[in-house]
């Protein structure tokens, strides 16, 4: 049995490979294997990036909202305005932004006010248009608002280079317990007592950004970064192997017939 996320309260030896997501705070064991990124957009032999001529869209925000994990109201909304106008500026590109089914009415209305201010061009979610995939073959860098795991991993594996937009986090009873006892140096029994499906796990997205800010695979969106560092593109990316990797593990458990998965 193959359970992909969290499991949540189930010991960890009643399955036979557990493959939490990047952002889940879950304990390591022999039987879990860690992937860099979401599955979105992922593939067992990834395409190889477009040439630079093929992306001429420019600037493109990708707009979520308010979640479980973090706060997103009109002041995180002008913040991320200011650094795409400047990014797209120190860039000499034009700027696009695209809404999600999350985003706040009073965002969208605030954003129409101010793409028509400064040329701006807003893409509101439809349902039965696809500007977000269409953007992904086109777009010349992305800045990814933080309340979405799976748009980072979209347009990371765009090949583009990627700029996440930090937001501040929403603190629950349960995210501060768990601080709490990690704190008092208590993570090891808080994870003993995971593996044994007496305590379920959660996230830990800031973690998880972190870890690709010090990689280098992505930047973080800073309103002090200087023309330079604005023009920044990765020198060095990293393998896109998740799918191959967990494709290994599945097909090497135990009493498995051979075959394509």
């Amino acid at each position: 049995m193959v359970h992909i996320g969290r499991p949540s309260h189930v010991p960890v030896k009643d399955l036979d490979l557990i493959i939490p997501l990047p952002q889940d705070d879950y304990p390591p064991a022999p039987n879990v294997l860690r992937v860099a990124w979401p599955f979105n957009g992922a593939a067992l032999t990834p395409e190889p990036a477009n040439t630079q001529c093929q992306r001429h869209a420019g600037t493109i925000v990708v707009y979520g909202g308010p979640t479980r994990q973090f706060r997103m109201g009109l002041a995180e909304t002008r913040q991320l305005f200011t650094f795409a106008r400047t990014l797209a500026k120190a860039n000499q590109e034009p700027l696009h932004i695209i809404t999600s089914p999350r985003t706040p009415t009073d965002a969208v209305v605030w954003m129409q006010e101010q793409a028509e201010t400064c040329g701006a061009v807003l893409h509101l979610f439809r349902p039965d248009r696809d500007v977000f995939h269409s953007f992904l073959k086109t777009g010349n860098r992305f800045v990814v608002t933080a309340d979405s795991a799976s748009m980072l991993a979209e347009v990371w594996r765009s090949c583009a280079p990627v700029w996440l937009f930090p937001l501040p986090p929403r603190q629950t009873l349960m995210s501060r317990l768990q601080q709490g006892v990690d704190a008092v140096g208590l993570r090891s029994l808080r994870y003993w007592l995971i593996r044994r499906g007496i305590l379920g796990s959660g996230a830990d997205f800031m973690h998880w950004h972190h870890t690709l800010f010090r990689s280098g695979a992505i930047r973080r969106a800073n309103p002090d970064l200087t023309e330079q560092d604005l023009r920044w593109k990765p020198v060095v990316r990293q393998a896109d192997t998740d799918l191959m990797r967990c494709r290994r593990r599945i097909l090497a458990l135990p009493g498995l017939l051979s075959g394509d998965v």
